[in-house]
């Protein structure tokens, strides 16, 4: 899917990998904006090998090989889960933390919230599911130091060298760690005693690989729970990130990539270079890539709400663009651990093609999620060894994925398979048909995945029908006319990139380095000492970017301040110009935050006589990188006749099975409209039109779902 685009592109290529839980999807775009999608299966065992392998069937589908590919290639952009999955199975390096004596129990202790992050409303509701998650640093491999700094950060008592020299052999010879954590109270003011530790461990160990993360260079952030959680979590994945890049890179150049041509995205939203990159800094660099997609496309379309959702095989994530602006999370939390990195906001659950369905032992209920067959063993279907049933069995036995054209034919899948499964383990117990079981599925995957939209959208202060919806990953598009209906939501974009969107926003991002520092400021505002922490900011980021090759002219900046009003927990983020600033724009920043908070929290809400607190700043450096052009094609006419394949019988809720007319994407043109029941049938997805659903096909090539037509 895509413009096409040939191997004799002037310029070369740039090319776009996401690595999800269960297929690695892949972009290649040419210098004239061309953009041609594919993916592979995402290989555990080895993530490389799936990125390989994805290269090689997008190079097949380009007519050349591989290495002739990656030859003609500028710059390889990857997003990964690598980060993410190790915190999930908790296999990164065995990590010792050192802080200041008297606080070792901070990160156990933990704030009162810390027994929920991360939990859903439902296990909220379950008590025996309310426990402390499990830490990655285990208690016996802390130690406190003799050292301390005041919140201005003076010394009150010195580093004593003696003792940390102990601490850190005691960690390192006889606890055999291979990372070391240092997180020193209010270093993120005075970062002077950690700077100093980082030396011990390297003066005492010069021939040792040892990963180690002081908390001022990750997270000079105040908010000791949150920052010693980013710290460990840092140097718990350091090694494991450092060696996957360094053996991909390695792959990758043996069979022509130019030096220096891999770049990874972050989950702030921006490509670096690995020896630029943070271990912690990788986490959710997937679901960023679909929010850089959605801005950039949204912006070409005109849509200033939009709520983006992916469906991939392993998990539905869903994210906000409103008035044109990303939201940006300061402490997201990450397999429930807060951490203090400003990550594009995005939530997720467990709801994907391959989420895992089961009737409760107990209650008789039918479960779905958040368990997942990954792409190993996958579903029943695929007949890779999977033996629980799941959302993309149900799919085919409701007639929605035709099994002989998954992935464009490469896989043929089993249908009598999912369906004996579908019977065996979900139908029988519950006294249902094959279909009605299949159907309850699809039902509860749709309410688990508008119920996490709702939810969403309310934190914004607005509601469902106020957005555009685009839908994206390869199973999104199944299913969103179904929850988007019970959304509200009026129009539903599919685009031609869709199946591997987030590899379409990696292979667009921008170089984008982030600083947030935290400040005490109170309204009126002591402009020049604002000024002053910006413009320091600003000038660390420049010498960053210096170190991506970009000259200072060619160097945007995004500042952002964190706000609040005095005595309140949680702050609002208010972008502001980019320019020194004067003592007459206070007034001004003062009405945007009211009008923000208002919007959040609704009108008559503000309260500017208990005073306003500017908590932290956040900078963005960011680095233009060439994008894809979108072609606008000429409108050709309403018929799509041409594009149907024929008729499949499938299931609709309320009318059971109806005969679907079944339309070639390829073939369709600008243009053409299509009424329900139909399916629109990819390579990589496939797009389901209900009942009293219409949809049509724009200059873009885009496929619009009508739930509510103009």
């Amino acid at each position: 899917m895509g413009k096409q685009i040939s191997g004799d592109s002037q310029g070369g290529f740039i090319i776009g990998i996401d690595t999800g839980g269960t297929f690695t999807d892949v972009t290649v775009l040419s210098a004239d904006g061309g953009a041609v999608i594919n993916k592979a299966a995402t290989t555990p065992g080895d993530f490389s090998s799936g990125v390989m392998n994805a290269l090689q069937v997008v190079a097949e589908s380009l007519g050349m090989d591989r290495a002739s590919l990656l030859r003609q290639t500028i710059v390889l952009k990857h997003g990964t889960t690598v980060a993410t999955n190790a915190m999930i199975t908790r296999t990164g390096s065995k990590v010792g933390l050192l802080t200041t004596k008297g606080h070792e129990d901070a990160a156990f202790i933990m704030r009162a919230v810390g027994r929920v992050d991360g939990l859903d409303d439902a296990e909220v509701r379950h008590m025996t599911k309310v426990t402390k998650p499990d830490p990655m640093v285990a208690r016996r491999d802390v130690c406190g130091v003799f050292e301390r700094m005041d919140f201005r950060g003076k010394v009150l008592s010195p580093l004593d060298e003696a003792d940390a020299r102990r601490a850190i052999a005691y960690l390192v010879d006889e606890r055999g760690v291979d990372a070391i954590a240092i997180c020193l109270l209010f270093s993120w003011k005075n970062p002077a005693h950690e700077k100093r530790m980082v030396e011990l461990v390297r003066d005492m160990y010069p021939q040792r690989d040892i990963a180690v993360t002081a908390s001022h260079t990750i997270a000079p952030v105040a908010g000791e729970y949150a920052r010693i959680n980013t710290t460990v979590a840092n140097s718990f994945l350091a090694r494991t990130i450092r060696d996957y890049v360094g053996k991909l890179t390695q792959r990758l150049h043996g069979e022509g990539l130019r030096a220096g041509g891999v770049m990874m995205m972050q989950g702030n939203g921006g490509i670096v270079r690995p020896e630029e990159m943070t271990a912690v800094g990788t986490l959710q660099s997937g679901p960023a890539g679909g929010m850089i997609a959605t801005q950039y496309v949204a912006g070409k379309l005109g849509h200033e709400n939009v709520i983006t959702t992916d469906m991939g095989g392993t998990s539905f994530d869903v994210g906000l663009l409103t008035r044109n602006e990303l939201k940006y999370a300061r402490e997201p939390i990450v397999e429930r651990a807060r951490l203090l990195q400003p990550l594009i906001e995005v939530e997720s659950i467990g709801a994907g093609g391959g989420t895992i369905a089961r009737v409760d032992p107990v209650t008789r209920r039918l479960l779905v999620g958040p368990a997942s067959a990954g792409a190993d063993p996958g579903p029943v279907a695929y007949q890779m060894g999977g033996r629980k049933v799941t959302v993309t069995d149900a799919n085919i036995v409701l007639g929605y994925i035709d099994p002989d054209y998954f992935l464009g034919g490469r896989r043929k899948l089993d249908k009598a398979a999912a369906e004996e499964a579908i019977r065996a383990q979900i139908a029988e117990p519950l006294g249902l048909t094959s279909v009605e079981a299949a159907a309850g599925i699809y039902e509860v995957i749709n309410s688990k995945m508008s119920d996490l939209i709702r939810k969403q959208v309310a934190r914004s202060g607005s509601t469902p029908e106020e957005y555009t919806m685009y839908a994206f990953g390869g199973a999104g598009p199944v299913h969103a006319a179904a929850y988007g209906a019970d959304l509200g939501v009026q129009r539903i974009y599919v685009f031609p990139t869709s199946p591997a969107f987030s590899a379409f926003g990696v292979a667009s991002a921008n170089v984008i380095h982030t600083i947030l520092r935290t400040t005490l400021y109170t309204a009126p505002v002591d402009i020049e000492s604002l000024n002053g922490d910006l413009e320091a900011i600003e000038q660390n980021l420049g010498e960053v970017m210096a170190r991506e090759d970009f000259a200072p002219s060619d160097v945007s900046f995004r500042r952002t301040l964190y706000m609040r009003y005095t005595r309140q927990t949680n702050d609002v983020e208010l972008q502001i110009p980019h320019r020194r600033l004067a003592r007459a724009d206070l007034p001004e920043i003062e009405r945007m935050f009211n009008a923000k908070y208002e919007v959040l929290y609704g009108a008559g809400s503000t309260h500017s006589q208990a005073g306003i607190e500017v908590m932290a700043v956040s900078v963005d450096a960011i680095g233009s990188t060439p994008k894809p052009q979108l072609t606008r094609n000429k409108i050709e006419g309403v018929d799509p006749a041409r594009a149907r394949k024929g008729t499949r019988r499938a299931f609709f809720t309320g009318s059971g099975f109806r005969d679907a007319a079944i339309y070639d994407y390829g073939t369709l043109r600008p243009g053409n409209r299509i009424s329900g029941p139909s399916i629109i049938e990819t390579p990589f997805t496939t797009v389901v039109v209900p009942e009293n659903v219409g949809a049509q096909i724009d200059e873009y090539r885009n496929i619009i779902l009508l739930l509510k037509p103009a």
